[in-house]
C-alpha cells in the first residue's frame, strides 16, 4: 500500500514538471491564409525620406530630415508574414519616432494580384527625443486586415521590386528585395 501511494505520487510530480507550457513559439491563430509563391517570399523594403534637414536653435545639433518612412514585409512559405515600421518626424526641436513589428497571416492570389494581411499581434513604440512615450502590444481591435493589389518586376539595377497598392490609393509603394 505505502510503495502503490508513493508510485501514485511521483506520478502525479513528474505530471506537472513534464507539463511545462511553451510560450517562446505560440502558435498562430487560424486566421486565413494561402502558402506564399516562390517568388514573393522573402523581405522587401521600401523607404523615403524628405529633403528639408533640420538644425536646433544651436547649429551644432542636427535634428534630421523633417520626415523618414520605413516598411518591410517579411513573408513565409506557410503563409504568415511579418510587417515592420518606423517613421521619424522633426517639428520644431522635437524628433518623434514610430516604430511597429505586426505578425499575422497572409492571403495571395496570384490570378488577381491581391493580396490581404491579417494581423495577430502587433508591437508600437513611440518615442520624442530619446524618450520612450508609449511601448506596448497593441489590443485586436486595434488590428485590421490590409488589401493590397500587387505586380512584380526588376528595377534598371537588376534589385527585384514588387508594387504594393494599398486598397482605395493610386499610387504603388515600390518594395525592393533584400
Amino acid at each position: 500500500m505505502k510503495n502503490s501511494l508513493l508510485l501514485t505520487a511521483l506520478i502525479v510530480a513528474l505530471s506537472f514538471v513534464s507539463c511545462k507550457k511553451d510560450n517562446a513559439n505560440p502558435a498562430i491563430p487560424n486566421t486565413p491564409r494561402t502558402d506564399v509563391p516562390a517568388s514573393l517570399q522573402g523581405t522587401w523594403m521600401n523607404g523615403n525620406f524628405s529633403l528639408i534637414d533640420y538644425w536646433s536653435q544651436d547649429p551644432e545639433e542636427y535634428l534630421g530630415n523633417g520626415i523618414e518612412l520605413a516598411f518591410a514585409f517579411k513573408f513565409n512559405a506557410d503563409g504568415t508574414y511579418e510587417q515592420y515600421f518606423t517613421g521619424k518626424t522633426v517639428i520644431g526641436t522635437v524628433v518623434t519616432y514610430h516604430q511597429s513589428v505586426t505578425k499575422g497571416t497572409v492571403e495571395i492570389n496570384e490570378t488577381t494580384k491581391a493580396i490581404i494581411t491579417h494581423p495577430n499581434s502587433s508591437h508600437y513604440k513611440r518615442t520624442e527625443n530619446g524618450t520612450t512615450k508609449e511601448d506596448r502590444d497593441m489590443n485586436m481591435d486595434e488590428l485590421e486586415d490590409d488589401s493590397y493589389t500587387y505586380e512584380t518586376g526588376t528595377e534598371l539595377n537588376g534589385t527585384k521590386a514588387l508594387y504594393m497598392t494599398l486598397e482605395d490609393t493610386d499610387e504603388p509603394l515600390k518594395f525592393l528585395k533584400q
